[in-house]
């Protein structure tokens, strides 16, 4: 309730116009949004309270108001019932002469003026600008800043920085809006808000709805253009119409609410009111939907239904009952009598105000839920407050919005079914249980983002038992039906004591008993395999895909046979040992002449003849090789100097001598042999290639390398007879 003087309230209250009780209606009319300072909730009534900066583009005077065409109308709640959150826009409809400026979508300020105080009636937009029969005339339309709230916020919401505290949270959303708050502390105030949905569209308004429903209060756009929000005040107790007028046994507590005005005086004949009392809320229940068990508070029978505010989805039990019980102590023991009340105008009073009026034969006790003000010198005030006896619960404050987070447990009997869902959009699961006459399902669901759909079901009919696993567009399938038992899956598996399969095919048996079939695959026990290319016997397998390999499983023999090239069909052994690999081919060597080992210091391929001896196959290819003589094998060549090799080979003493370990194995350490000591004419021999030294590191002679020295020593003893 504003705040203004009693002598300035005595002045509405007359019945009669006079020079002191005329009032002045002005509009003042700005290109830009009305900026006014409030120190306090005074309206006015002058300029050092009421500063102003700004300068109207237009005003309008009572001269070019139509007579009486005024209408002012404020409500909290015009439903049929009471519906927490409510929050309607003021609408202030006015005719008015002689204006030829364009005045749409300008933001104005009405003030009335009364025995020298101008109060405020508001501020306002208007919404529609229209000429009249008479074309002097038009008809202005306006709505409140309430009307701001009516804005797509999606943006606004995904942008917040999760989690918030309430008063964050609706601070920030009016900021968005561009509302002022008047400075309050709701109940919840300090409740996290969480990310709960993630709306395409969002509407400021709804989310201003939820906001103070879970508070139990309603919000209003005041004459100063700020939000504010209005709790009810206690109610008087009613214990029989019997008991009146004795005061003490018929205790009002409104009468002593500041907030509450009593009218001495009213139209008997425009004034109407139910014979009931409406019956205290008793109980809150908050629920995500319909059917949903959700949670109680509260001991009675009229219950007050909170649904589907996503303000409070996946908050645990003890979390809503205590949002269950600040709604409670806000909205419990509130009745009023439904009327409609009309009287002189009372623009003090503010929607959420008691009204509080003696009849001849009664009492009307109820709350300002709606008010329209009319005319302007016979200003009239109509007071209206509607409701049932109990709750009758219409939930207008529903909006499709995709919901991440919540959780409900729905019941739902009929007499076609009796179901049960329980789900929790945090966890992205679902179960619910139904039973029909012909049918019992059981379905669990999950889907979480990216994730591909989860889903079991259980369906029983009198005639088959059906039952499901799916992931996606995969899926398992069992049927039990009298004749046959079906099964459908992408992969099977089972356990038990005398066989095994996993689920990728592997089986295992411990008895198997085939009469007739086809085997195709592969095969395998402890000593056997058998699959596409090869047959597996212990340590041997053979190949069966035309390679014709046999082969042990270490891969130290393998004998393949093939066909074709210059000698025809032929067989190839291959022998693999840690010294190295060796192929012997039929067509290449007689695998009998042949022996392989390290019984040699080079690790030489030998190749034995019909007796005792030992060829090596470097050796012969030295041979070989070094008896190829031909100029054009050759470069670099040098001629051996006669003298030189006359001196180099007498410096060489040849000796007998025993091996200390023959390197052939025909060889003892009895046996003689001759030749000549490296070590002794190594210095004399080393401009010829003739000592070396083998990969072992012992020094080796070429005694086929003295036949070029002896030659040219030869020829220097024969020059020196001659001469």
């Amino acid at each position: 309730m504003m705040v203004i003087p009693d002598e300035i309230k005595d002045l509405f209250r007359r019945d009669n116009v006079t020079a002191e009780t005329a009032r002045h209606i002005r509009l003042r009319f700005f290109d830009e949004d009305v900026k006014l300072l409030y120190p306090e909730d005074t309206l006015y009534p002058s300029d050092d309270l009421f500063p102003m900066d700004q300068e109207p583009c237009y005003v309008i005077e009572n001269d070019q108001i139509s007579y009486e065409s005024l209408c002012l109308t404020e409500s909290l709640c015009d439903d049929e019932d009471l519906i927490l959150g409510a929050c309607d826009a003021s609408e202030l409809v006015v005719i008015v002469a002689d204006v030829h400026q364009d005045l749409t979508g300008k933001e104005f300020i009405a003030t009335l003026e009364i025995g020298g105080y101008e109060m405020s009636l508001g501020i306002y937009r208007v919404d529609s600008f229209e000429r009249q029969a008479d074309r002097r005339l038009k008809k202005i339309i306006a709505y409140s800043r309430m009307t701001r709230f009516r804005k797509d916020s999606a943006s606004w919401y995904q942008g917040l920085k999760f989690p918030l505290t309430l008063r964050q949270f609706r601070d920030s959303m009016c900021e968005y809006i561009g509302v002022k708050q008047i400075e309050t502390s709701l109940p919840l105030d300090n409740m996290m808000i969480t990310k709960t949905i993630d709306p395409k569209q969002l509407n400021a308004w709804g989310v201003l709805q939820l906001i103070c429903e879970i508070n139990g209060c309603f919000a209003h756009v005041d004459k100063t253009g700020r939000l504010k929000y209005v709790f009810l005040g206690t109610a008087g107790l009613f214990p029989s119409e019997e008991l009146f007028p004795d005061e003490q046994l018929y205790p009002s507590g409104m009468e002593d609410n500041e907030n509450t005005e009593i009218l001495n005086y009213y139209v008997q004949s425009a004034t109407k009111y139910k014979d009931y009392v409406t019956k205290s809320i008793d109980r809150i229940q908050i629920r995500q939907e319909e059917g949903d068990v959700g949670i109680e508070y509260g001991p009675g029978t009229n219950c007050y239904v909170i649904q589907g505010n996503f303000l409070v989805y996946g908050k645990s039990s003890d979390e809503l009952l205590q949002i269950a019980s600040t709604i409670y102590e806000n909205i419990s023991g509130r009745t009023y009598r439904p009327c409609k009340i009309v009287g002189p105008a009372l623009p003090w009073v503010e929607p959420g105000d008691g009204i509080l009026c003696y009849t001849s034969d009664d009492v009307i006790e109820t709350y300002c839920l709606k008010r329209t003000m009319r005319g302007i010198q016979a200003m009239r005030d109509t007071f209206e407050a509607k409701g049932k006896p109990q709750q009758v619960q219409r939930f207008g404050i529903q909006t499709q919005l995709i919901q991440l987070e919540g959780k409900s447990a729905v019941i739902k009997k009929s007499v076609e079914e009796v179901s049960v869902r329980v789900n929790d959009l945090k966890e992205f699961t679902e179960a619910q249980v139904k039973i029909m006459a012909d049918e019992i399902l059981a379905e669990v669901t999950r889907a979480q983002k990216e994730e591909e759909a989860l889903a079991a079901s259980i369906r029983i009919q009198a005639d088959q038992i059906a039952m499901k696993v799916s992931k996606g567009e995969v899926s398992s399938q069992l049927s039990i039906e009298p004749d046959e038992i079906n099964l459908k899956t992408n992969r099977l598996s089972w356990e038990s004591d005398y066989s095994t399969m996993t689920r990728d095919g592997k089986l295992t048996c411990q008895n198997i008993h085939a009469i007739n079939g086809y085997f195709s695959g592969q095969l395998e026990t402890d000593v056997f395999f058998a699959g596409d290319n090869a047959v597996q016997f212990g340590d041997f397998y053979v190949t069966a895909d035309g390679s014709n390999i046999l082969r042990s499983t270490d891969g130290s023999v393998s004998i393949q046979t093939a066909a074709g090239g210059p000698f025809g069909s032929y067989t190839t052994i291959y022998l693999k040992s840690k010294s190295g690999s060796t192929e012997l081919s039929d067509h290449h060597l007689n695998t009998s002449l042949v022996e392989v080992g390290s019984v040699f210091a080079n690790d030489d391929v030998n190749i034995k003849n019909g007796w005792t001896k030992y060829w090596s196959c470097v050796e012969m290819f030295d041979e070989l090789y070094d008896s190829v003589s031909d100029r054009r094998l050759k470069n670099s060549i040098n001629y051996i100097e006669n003298e030189k090799a006359l001196k180099a080979l007498l410096s060489v003493n040849p000796c007998l001598f025993k091996y200390n370990n023959p390197v052939n194995p025909h060889r003892t350490k009895d046996d003689w042999g001759i030749g000549i000591i490296a070590q002794d004419s190594i210095e004399n021999l080393k401009d010829y290639p003739i000592i070396t030294t083998g990969h072992d590191g012992y020094y080796r002679v070429d005694y086929e390398g003295f036949i070029p020295l002896l030659i040219s020593a030869i020829k220097e003893l024969y020059n020196k007879i001659q001469s």
